[in-house]
């Protein structure tokens, strides 16, 4: 299980922060570094990852770790997100500021109360116009699309399942990104 621990300070504290090999955020002014990922939620970044990839109309596809600064207490970094060319999001030699177009969270036991929570409503507050929440242990993705500032539930697919996102305007068999159930 992933364990993650916190600690208060400012955004410019937080900017001055070494290069680390784990994933660090900061959340409402807490400094938040997360333990190492278990192997299917790698398995479903790299998945979701590729995929994007292939089939986005323009802009560019990131993994974590890669900071998104949403405002001075919200520096998050999702496990693969999609700028379009024509978005919102300025993309820096330093990270990103703002908001992605597609964001995609996958669930670890230590995550899902934030990616659920805090980071939702940051998503929906600061305009992420597509969010997934893919559970890779749990088999199913969950798409959440933003109108009229609010997140609307797309759909619950399952892992036999294929999904429609409607910002990408893309039907996607879920056997693409989730690990298939025999693996560790």
């Amino acid at each position: 299980m992933a364990v993650q621990t916190s600690t208060r300070m400012t955004a410019a504290e937080f900017e001055a922060l070494p290069e680390s090999s784990f994933p660090t955020e900061l959340i409402e002014g807490e400094l938040v570094v997360r333990g190492v990922p278990i192997v299917n939620h790698q398995r479903a970044v790299l998945n979701t990852a590729a995929l994007l990839r292939g089939i986005v109309p323009n802009g560019e596809v990131f993994v974590a770790p890669v900071s998104v600064r949403f405002n001075d207490a919200n520096y998050f970094q999702p496990d693969v997100l999609w700028v379009a060319a024509d978005g919102a999001c300025e993309i820096t030699r330093d990270g990103l500021n703002g908001a992605p177009d597609l964001v995609v969270e996958v669930i670890s036991p230590g995550t899902a109360s934030t990616d659920r929570g805090h980071k939702f409503r940051t998503y929906q507050a600061h305009g992420v116009r597509e969010y997934w929440i893919v559970e890779p242990e749990l088999r199913f993705i969950e798409i959440w699309q933003l109108a009229n500032g609010i997140f609307v539930q797309h759909g619950v697919y399952e892992a036999d399942e294929s999904l429609t996102s409607p910002l990408l305007g893309q039907t996607i068999a879920l056997s693409t990104i989730l690990p298939a159930e025999d693996q560790a």
